[in-house]
């Protein structure tokens, strides 16, 4: 898998299906998954935790927005049912592309800050580190637009 074709054969379809296509919201989930899947690398997280698909998404953070978020939209979910892959777990349904990406798309959706412009990637950055990895996780900026930098589609949204 490269960039390229996960923005094309999933990124993209999936958000207009979702019918929550925008171009800033396209650009931060593919920026997501470059940095959060070493270059689409892995979908599991390194050392076994419990993180899966190219956004390492925790079941539980799955279950946050479900309890809290996703019940109190009934439309919403759903739109995510719709993609939901085969599986015993959430850890298994999470490793579906289709489904992670529609899983990212509600995580950023939840966030009542609008998305930074699709040309402003360092606020890019920044949005991601605030909703995504938080204020906490190992993540940085600095690491996040490198990533990007060495991961993106050549010609995409420089």
């Amino acid at each position: 898998m490269d960039a390229n074709k996960f923005l094309v054969d999933y990124i993209r379809p999936v958000l207009s299906e979702m019918d929550m296509f925008s171009a800033p919201a396209e650009k931060l989930l593919l920026m997501t998954a470059c940095h959060e899947s070493g270059g689409f690398r892995t979908k599991v997280q390194d050392g076994g935790g419990p993180a899966r698909s190219y956004f390492q998404v925790e079941p539980t953070t799955l279950e946050d927005l479900s309890d809290n978020y996703l019940r109190y939209r009934p439309h919403k979910i759903r739109v995510l049912e719709k993609f939901e892959g085969e599986g015993d777990s959430l850890a298994e349904m999470l490793l579906d592309n289709r489904y992670s990406v529609a899983v990212a798309r509600m995580i950023y959706s939840r966030v009542p800050e609008p998305l930074p412009a699709v040309e402003d990637n360092k606020n890019m950055a920044r949005y991601w580190k605030t909703y995504w990895n938080t204020h906490l996780g190992a993540g940085t900026v600095k690491k996040f637009l490198a990533d990007w930098k060495l991961y993106r589609p050549e010609g995409y949204h420089e």
